[in-house]
């Protein structure tokens, strides 16, 4: 397990599993798996996926709510992120994601016996969660909500002018060059000083990418812009943190209320990007235990 800020450590009784997930192309990548207490009745699984620079240990807090809900959380380490050490911050292509997220589906699914589940994205993880929506539509029946925290998809953070170009460039030649994430400063993230100082010694935090992997990344986003209205027939809930450093929170609403037609619900919260490291999350997970919960 990631390490996480010392108060958030897990009781013994609630210590999180991990599993192993093979990848369409054998790429093997840990799953963190939360499990609901036994006397709790079950509900379809979540799987849930983390930022581009995070992992799934900075959202403890909300995967354990989720739990303790009724519902088992699987919680994939996108490939080349966190504890991952091969192909470090890279992706050959959207499919190659795509296709990665239905194979975490099909794990929660075997592993609960449920023909649905709820999917669940913050920041880059957002992004990736509503293109895989939008972009398969016949995978849409396999869910059973969608929920989109400060998802990534119109970011107000860009790389400078140059570095566009020398990605370019390296795309030709080099495409495993790796590139700085324009996301350095931990005081876009949160407000929380603990947190900022967690995030600034985290040593599983991604910092670079390679040119494919941010030339992926921006076909996501053009994938999303270009789909049809109401391409999203999935109940949605998009949750955005009113303070956001990193997300164009406007734009945001726009995009979702194009491509998710009339089926979302969207709540606005006074905190950071990372509405995570907020000291108090009650409210934040009782919406997020409604979104799933209702669907």
């Amino acid at each position: 397990m990631i390490d996480i800020e010392p108060s958030w450590t897990p009781p013994p009784d609630r210590e999180p599993q991990q599993a192993m997930l093979a990848l369409p192309d054998g790429y093997q990548t840990p799953v963190t798996v939360h499990e609901p207490p036994a006397a709790v009745p079950r509900r379809a699984p979540v799987v849930y996926l983390h930022g581009i620079q995070s992992h799934p240990g900075w959202f403890y807090r909300s995967a354990v709510a989720l739990a303790d809900a009724g519902h088992a959380v699987y919680q994939p380490a996108r490939r080349g992120s966190g504890t991952n050490q091969v192909d470090r911050g890279h992706a050959e292509s959207p499919e190659q994601l795509l296709d990665d997220l239905a194979r975490a589906i099909d794990l929660a699914q075997a592993a609960t016996g449920c023909d649905t589940c709820h999917l669940l994205g913050v920041s880059w993880g957002g992004k990736l969660a509503a293109a895989f929506a939008a972009m398969r539509p016949g995978e849409q029946q396999r869910l059973a909500s969608l929920t989109l925290v400060a998802p990534g998809i119109c970011p107000q953070v860009d790389v400078a002018g140059r570095t566009k170009l020398a990605i370019a460039m390296s795309l030709l030649c080099c495409s495993r060059r790796r590139f700085e994430i324009p996301l350095s400063d931990p005081e876009r993230f949160t407000d929380n000083e603990a947190m900022r100082d967690y995030l600034r010694d985290d040593p599983a935090r991604l910092h670079r990418a390679t040119a494919r992997f941010l030339y992926v990344s921006r076909c996501l986003d053009r994938s999303l812009r270009r789909a049809q209205p109401g391409a999203i027939s999935t109940p949605t809930s998009l949750l955005l943190a009113g303070r956001d450093r990193i997300i164009d929170n406007a734009a945001t609403r726009s995009l979702c209320h194009r491509v998710c037609g009339k089926a979302w619900a969207v709540h606005e919260f006074d905190a950071a990007h990372t509405i995570e490291f907020e000291a108090d999350l009650a409210g934040f997970l009782e919406v997020l235990r409604d979104a799933t919960d209702s669907a």
